[in-house]
């Protein structure tokens, strides 16, 4: 048995790393002493990610769940960025000495997505703050919670662009697949249960008045906050360690995080969140927005499919 066997045998460990709508576009292939860290184009976002951000954040949350996995079965995983977009290549996987991440296997084994309505109060910003603190992000990673009165109308904003357009309505509706082994279910759209089953019996084609009904106030929101990249790295695999951190550091304190990748595809939001990056002189972009709060039902564990091991 070789290092590189080893360390496959923890996929069904690391499959549990987050990717947006649940799309799952990780492909594994074997080398001689490597691991190689690909995607699947099919299974990427043209409108919901249009700069592959949401991409590079599910293949670096991946690679980091394969360090916490591989650390729980006693094994050392070195990172090797390695991009390559016409080889849709992200990372190899090299043999190296064994680190213990400040997560261990149960804290991904349990991993969740936060969905449905949080719960009031919403966390206040010093407790984002303190959360981001102590989930040991990475130096180039910086969290930026904003008040109800700036965050809320953001998301609304995003909501309403998301459903009025045809194109990112569309992306959206393909990826609700319920009972599927990938894809989100209904209840992730942060809609009341008639609004999801209008939305689905659509089929994604709707009118405006349907649409601007679809997109009306979102409740239940929580805390929306900004992942930032302040170290300007080109593929910043790093900020996908960042988001899984932030993810099970909250989890452990009863807290769960949801992305909303509508809301940096949003032209507009996308706009405004540069000059709310600029009026608090930080330095970087903003590569996701989560929502964090408490849910009032606790969400059921998403599913996976088997990762797609090539060689």
């Amino acid at each position: 048995m070789t290092w590189v066997d080893d360390v496959l045998r923890t996929e069904p460990l690391a499959r549990r790393a987050p990717s947006v709508l649940n799309t799952q576009p990780v492909v594994l292939r074997r080398g001689e002493n490597f691991v190689e860290v690909d995607w699947d184009p099919a299974r990427t976002l043209s409108v919901l990610d249009p700069r592959h951000d949401q991409l590079w954040l599910a293949l670096g949350a991946f690679v980091e769940a394969m360090l916490i996995a591989g650390a729980a079965a006693g094994l050392g995983v070195r990172v090797e960025p390695a991009l390559d977009e016409a080889r849709h290549r992200f990372a190899l996987l090299h043999s190296g000495p064994v680190v213990r991440p400040p997560f261990d296997a149960d804290d991904l084994r349990n991993r969740v997505t936060g969905v449905g309505r949080f719960a009031e109060p919403s966390p206040s910003i010093a407790e984002v703050e303190h959360l981001a603190d102590r989930a040991a992000l990475p130096a180039n990673a910086r969290v930026i919670a904003w008040e109800r009165a700036t965050g809320d109308p953001l998301v609304e904003r995003a909501h309403r662009w998301l459903f009025a357009t045809p194109e990112p309505r569309r992306e959206l509706r393909a990826w609700v697949r319920p009972g599927a082994d990938d894809g989100i279910e209904p209840v992730a759209l942060g809609l009341p249960a008639w609004r999801a089953a209008l939305f689905l019996a659509s089929r994604g084609a709707v009118d405006d008045g349907i649409a601007d009904l679809l997109g009306g106030h979102p409740r239940g929101l929580g805390t929306v906050a900004a992942l930032v990249d302040t170290g300007g790295s080109p593929v910043p695999w790093t900020m996908g360690a960042a988001l899984l951190r932030l993810g099970l550091h909250g989890i452990r304190h009863g807290l769960r995080l949801q992305p909303l990748p509508h809301v940096t595809a949003c032209p507009d939001t996308a706009a405004t969140m540069a000059l709310l990056l600029e009026a608090a002189d930080v330095a970087g972009r903003v590569v996701t927005v989560v929502r964090i709060g408490t849910p009032q039902v606790e969400p059921p564990l998403s599913r996976r499919r088997p990762t797609p091991i090539v060689g």
